[in-house]
């Protein structure tokens, strides 16, 4: 087997280093290059105190932010504040950066659109659904009124439909494995004029809750009942008592018999 003269393996290290000095020459210029790239992260664009909940008329994005000097765990999009809120002093300028934020916890404002309000009833085992009713359930609101001039004759008619249920007790989330679970109170969803009609029917008598099931969006228009009016319906259903015929009346005639006289009847 020929060998190679000994000038050839020279040539050959001195290409294969310059080729390996080439590629690493280049790898450190791309490195410096992405490192020299202005990077994009959300500022402060003013002093942010501990506990203040993050929202986007406090901070600005910016593009050309130094790479070298971003932090690691910087934001980089707006929608990155959503539910946090800033767990030390934020300076104005400064990135917001992951380890300055905190969670916050679940809120009842934060879930109401801008025209809605929460009311929170009363209930019962019975008038809370056995506590199948859940955040995010829809109900209708029956109201009984069994006083004043309701107390001989009282009336329930269903007064709201199709609320949105926010919170049960203290809750406002369901989670998977939650059981039915009876609760004193139950938050809904109403309108400012709601709020006034079921705060006022709740002092003039019981609430109830009708679950409605999911998806059932539909309004029913109902007449309401009173008790004369139910048990009016229930005997419709039931035999009638049948009446004993009137005896039909006797005839009497008088038959005379010389100077006798004798009533008969038939």
């Amino acid at each position: 087997m020929r060998t190679l003269p000994p000038w050839t393996w020279l040539v050959l290290a001195v290409v294969s280093g310059t080729a390996a000095s080439l590629v690493a020459l280049g790898w450190l210029q791309g490195q410096a290059r992405k490192a020299e790239a202005p990077a994009r992260v959300v500022v402060a664009t003013q002093a942010i105190a501990p506990g203040t909940r993050l929202n986007p008329a406090q901070v600005q994005v910016r593009d050309d932010w130094p790479r070298a000097s971003l932090p690691g765990d910087s934001l980089t999009r707006l929608e990155d504040l959503e539910g946090w809120s800033a767990a030390a002093p934020i300076a104005p300028g400064e990135p917001i950066t992951r380890a300055k934020l905190k969670k916050l916890p679940p809120s009842l404002a934060f879930l109401l659109p801008p025209d809605k309000r929460a009311m929170t009833v009363k209930v019962d085992e019975a008038s809370g659904v056995a506590g199948f009713v859940m955040p995010e359930s829809r109900v209708d609101v029956v109201l009984t009124v069994d006083r004043g001039e309701y107390s001989k004759n009282p009336v329930s008619k269903v007064i709201f439909q199709n609320l949105k249920v926010l919170g049960i007790g203290q809750r406002l989330e369901t989670r998977p494995d939650d059981k039915p679970q009876v609760v004193p109170t139950v938050t809904l969803e109403v309108t400012a004029e709601e709020g006034e009609r079921l705060a006022l029917a709740s002092q003039e008598g019981r609430i109830s809750l009708v679950l409605r099931g999911q998806g059932d969006d539909r309004l029913v228009e109902t007449p309401g009942v009173n008790a004369s009016g139910l048990l009016g319906q229930m005997s419709l259903g039931l035999p009638q008592p049948t009446s004993s015929p009137s005896p039909r009346p006797r005839r009497q005639v008088e038959v005379i018999r010389g100077m006798e006289r004798e009533p008969i009847s038939f």
